[in-house]
């Protein structure tokens, strides 16, 4: 998945980024659930780019989730984490909404 948004911390981005690799995580918090998915903060200290949090969002019906977002693990981090998976449940809550359609009165 090459749609992630990525902080640099003052690096070029490394090639073996772009590895697919499976793994497992622990969910630190869960924002929520909209249009079939769930988004939520996992903390990954072994990340390839040092202590971070990631973004994830999933199907409600699978187990696997897919990094939407890396973000340093600081306490700015966190704030830019919620900012960025509060705004993809958003988005997802309106994607629902506008497939419901207009109610019928």
């Amino acid at each position: 998945m090459d749609n992630i948004i990525r902080p640099t911390f003052g690096k070029p981005r490394p090639e073996d980024s772009l590895d697919d690799r499976r793994v497992q995580v622990v969910t630190q918090r869960v924002y929520g659930e909209a249009g079939g998915c769930r988004v939520c903060l996992v903390h990954d200290d072994a990340a390839p780019e040092g202590d971070v949090y990631k973004v994830v969002v999933g199907f409600l019906s699978e187990d696997e989730v897919s990094t939407v977002a890396i973000l340093p693990a600081t306490p700015e981090g966190d704030t830019d984490a919620e900012i960025v998976a509060l705004g993809i449940l958003r988005t997802l809550a309106m994607i629902e909404a506008r497939a419901e359609g207009p109610g019928v009165a």
